[in-house]
């Protein structure tokens, strides 16, 4: 894969985390093909900046090479992170979840060449609830020093990012940013790594409470999931 990088932008990979619902490091984690989710999301990275750098609690690099800012305010959040790499670096701001298991590079290419640096930033929405997902988003430097102010009162970094009033962009591919917090969202999402990912119709049926409380027997929905565990992450943001 040739780079083809946007000089201007600046990285920051998110490896903060607890991932107390995981268990284990979810940058540490080996995908199906046997490569670490941090080396997936670093490949990935470098592919558009040479300015990547990761946000953690400490000083491991995690065996990538790359700099490491360490959280100015640790527990911030990636608003935190934020407010941390603005003050360590200016310019602009790519930031990345270390958990998007899904992310690619024409999803990337797609948010870089649809980003307006006249705007505060630049977002996806999110396939289900279509409000931005602030973990795969371009913080323009206009916008990056409001990131600690607000993070002061309200640390949800969705909340920060529909307070900018992003540029909003549909994904190209649904389920690029379907990230994994849990061992069995994990499994969904190598289920989509390793099948495919495929819409299809599902029907529902449905018995007392809930069908009092839907006020129908049955309906059929259309979903991208995998396993059980995906269709009802899927069906309780609806």
């Amino acid at each position: 894969i040739r780079p083809h990088r946007v000089m201007s932008l600046n990285v920051l990979i998110l490896v903060g985390g607890l991932s107390e619902r995981m268990g284990r490091d979810k940058s540490l984690i080996e995908r199906p093909d046997g490569t670490r989710q941090i080396d997936h999301i670093v490949a990935l990275a470098k592919l558009i900046s040479e300015k990547v750098f990761l946000s953690a609690r400490d000083s491991d690099a995690r065996g990538t090479g790359l700099p490491v800012i360490a959280d100015q305010e640790p527990g911030a959040g990636p608003l935190g992170a934020l407010a941390s790499a603005a003050a360590a670096h200016s310019g602009s701001w790519l930031v990345l979840g270390c958990d998007l298991f899904l992310l690619d590079e024409a999803t990337l290419r797609f948010l870089l060449e649809a980003h307006d640096p006249a705007k505060g930033s630049t977002a996806f929405r999110n396939r289900i609830d279509g409000r931005p997902e602030p973990l795969c988003a371009i913080y323009e430097a206009s916008s990056i020093s409001k990131a600690s102010e607000y993070s002061k009162d309200n640390r949800c970094a969705r909340k920060f990012l529909e307070s900018l009033q992003p540029t909003l962009l549909d994904l190209p591919h649904p389920a690029a940013l379907d990230n994994a917090n849990t061992p069995l969202e994990l499994a969904e999402a190598f289920q989509k790594l390793t099948q495919g990912v495929t819409s299809k119709a599902v029907q529902l049926l449905y018995f007392a409470a809930l069908r009092e409380a839907r006020g129908l027997s049955s309906e059929t929905v259309e979903t991208l999931a995998c396993t059980a565990a995906g269709l009802y992450e899927e069906l309780r943001f609806r």
